[in-house]
């Protein structure tokens, strides 16, 4: 039979209730730490979708001025080689699903459609000296016409794109532990 001092048997019903707030205390961090996480990549992913929103909604008004004068300004941002397009296409690489990359990688896809056909309509008339002060009406310009038809398919590309990543936004909103939600 062992003997228990009173110190030692002090210590060993007090060792009980430490180890009791102890892991009490460590299972509240674990759970607090990874809600955290959560919210933060949540933060961080809501910030890209924010991102890519603004700039399909620049491009739309892009395309849209470019149509009504034939002038390109906003060039940095419509080309998804340049920075701007690199970093919406890492956010989207990053925090989006496969369904977002590949409606993505087909909104940049139209985008450079549309840019190669503005393009080629602008250095025809450069070329012959003819380009016009305004753009011309459907059907007078073979070549505004592929303008025309590159800006709709981009249109409707940063349209499923705009959805898609409404879909997501609205549908992965961090859950609140302990409560359902």
């Amino acid at each position: 039979m062992t003997r228990m001092t009173p110190a030692i048997a002090a210590l060993s019903g007090a060792g009980i209730g430490s180890v009791a707030t102890i892991l009490g205390v460590w299972v509240s961090q674990a759970f607090s730490g990874r809600r955290e996480r959560a919210h933060r990549t949540w933060d961080r992913r809501a910030a890209a979708y924010e991102d890519i929103l603004i700039a399909m909604a620049k491009l739309r008004g892009e395309r849209k001025e470019a149509t009504s004068t034939g002038q390109l300004r906003l060039a940095r941002l419509a080309n998804p080689d340049s920075e701007d397009g690199a970093r919406l296409a890492a956010q989207a690489n990053l925090y989006g699903s496969p369904e977002l990359r590949k409606v993505q990688e087909a909104a940049f896809a139209a985008l450079t459609k549309w840019l190669m056909a503005l393009m080629a309509w602008r250095s025809y008339h450069d070329t012959y000296s003819s380009l016009p002060d305004t753009p011309p009406h459907r059907g007078t310009d073979a070549l505004w016409d592929s303008v025309l038809e590159a800006g709709a398919e981009a249109d409707k590309a940063d349209l499923a794109l705009t959805a898609q990543v409404r879909k997501e936004a609205l549908g992965e909103r961090p859950r609140r532990f302990w409560r359902g939600n």
